[in-house]
């Protein structure tokens, strides 16, 4: 990112930027009082042409200064676009998160009323097995198949458990890089801010100095004219 203060030291310290302004006020001042008194025309021509060119060096820096900061306010713009976009993304990817959790949790759900269906059903298979001891073999392989199903259900339950607790974790990690993303797009947009803010006051400086710079424009050619009838 480039820094404006550091290619400008002259035009940016504020004691040459005073300097600079004093001067020019001073010179105004001895011409709108008839001051020409006591000096030559060549020592007044002399004073004009300093005034003039301290500001056309100032109008020239500051007008260097705004081009840098107009970049870096869109180099700026440009990085907070990305993050917005990266951001979209992974709040694109905590709701399929999210999404996934409610089905393992679902699924979590019917598998433990399944569990409970076949537990009933084991009991009431059981009590039927003591009022019919003709259906005692079939009932205790239905049981028996019944048990394998719930032993089957409960493996699937702790690998629902594991499965369910990598995605959490993988919830977590997402949320922590969206905080961290939420943090950049905050500190970009204070940047944006403050390369826009400095953007206004170089822009008020140029249209100052090159106010400035016509008006001594003005001066001198009045002078060149005044010392041309003088002569």
């Amino acid at each position: 990112m480039n820094t404006a203060s550091r290619n400008t030291p002259r035009i940016l310290g504020k004691n040459t930027l005073k300097f600079t302004r004093r001067t020019a006020l001073v010179i105004g001042m001895a011409f709108s009082s008839h001051a020409l008194a006591g000096a030559t025309a060549q020592e007044g021509m002399e004073k004009l042409k300093t005034n003039l060119l301290n500001s056309k060096t100032n109008l020239e820096e500051y007008q260097k200064n705004l081009k840098i900061v107009e970049s870096n306010v869109g180099e700026v713009s440009k990085a907070k676009s990305q993050i917005e976009q990266e951001r979209s993304k992974v709040s694109k990817s905590m709701d399929e998160n999210n999404h996934k959790l409610k089905a393992f949790e679902k699924t979590e759900a019917e598998l433990a009323n399944l569990i409970n269906l076949e537990k009933k059903e084991i009991q009431a298979e059981s009590t039927k097995a003591k009022e019919m001891e003709k259906a005692i073999a079939q009932i205790k392989e239905t049981e028996a198949k019944r048990t394998a199903n719930i032993a089957s259900y409960e493996e699937q339950q702790k690998q629902l458990a594991l499965d369910k607790a990598d995605w959490k974790s993988r919830a977590e990690q997402i949320s922590k890089l969206q905080h961290d993303l939420d943090s950049r797009v905050k500190a970009l947009a204070a940047q944006e801010n403050e390369w826009t803010v400095k953007k206004r006051g170089y822009q008020g400086e140029v249209s100052h100095w090159q106010k400035e710079v016509d008006r001594q424009q003005k001066l001198s050619e009045n002078y060149r004219s005044l010392a041309e009838v003088k002569e």
